[in-house]
């Protein structure tokens, strides 16, 4: 059986790490706080795009489907 270990912390290593997750914690709100601020750029390359491509492709897929819907049923003469 092996003594155990003699090697022992510092006396402030208790009181530095007690000190240092909350200061951690405080750092990390204060700094979403700062990146809150500031205001996102836009992206200028979705200002050259139009929504007429994809409004034409519903009225497409809605003439679509109302067209299936109004088809005629082929049934027979026993229904």
């Amino acid at each position: 059986m092996q003594p155990r270990s003699t090697h022992r912390r510092p006396a402030g290593f208790h009181a530095l790490r007690a000190g240092f997750f909350p200061l951690l914690a405080v750092l990390a709100t204060a700094g979403s706080a700062f990146a809150a601020d500031v205001p996102p750029t836009p992206d200028k390359g979705l200002a050259l795009y139009s929504p007429v491509g994809g409004y034409a492709l519903m009225a497409l897929g809605t003439a679509a489907v109302i067209s299936v819907s109004l088809l005629p049923s082929k049934r027979g003469h026993q229904d």
